[in-house]
């Protein structure tokens, strides 16, 4: 797997190196969020390459890897899957949407599950989704 060989420094990001994460980018940009975020303890970068210890979700054909998975300071899981605009609306991400929301659903309110966007319909930038999510708004 490659790192991330970026200059800024990932402060919350367990363990230590960051893997397939190019350094410029919306989500290089949503990953920065997620670490400068205070209700988030730490995250990682979830990879598809490791199913073993990597957090994954079944869909009708196989598994859906989120981009990233964070615990929160008050013990809940959010996991975040970032979607580029010409991905938002196909037919895979909202298969991932509908089974994402389906696990947080599922979870007893200790998983919570967000598609990131550049901006959502309701203009709301990255970290204003996010946000929102664990704010349950």
């Amino acid at each position: 797997a490659s790192f991330y060989q970026g200059a800024y420094r990932f402060k919350k990001h367990f363990p230590g190196m960051v893997g397939q994460l190019d350094s410029k980018g919306e989500e290089f940009d949503c990953a920065q969020i997620i670490d400068t975020l205070p209700q988030v303890k730490h995250w990682i970068r979830n990879l598809e390459t490791r199913p073993q210890t990597s957090f994954w979700l079944p869909t009708s054909t196989d598994r859906f890897y989120p981009d990233f998975v964070a615990q929160l300071q008050d013990g809940r899981i959010l996991v975040i899957e970032y979607k580029g605009a010409h991905l938002a609306d196909t037919q895979d991400t909202k298969e991932k949407r509908n089974i994402g929301q389906l696990w947080a659903e599922k979870s007893g309110r200790k998983g919570i599950f967000i598609m990131a966007e550049k901006r959502n319909t309701q203009n709301l930038d990255t970290r204003a989704q996010i946000v929102a999510a664990i704010n349950g708004s």
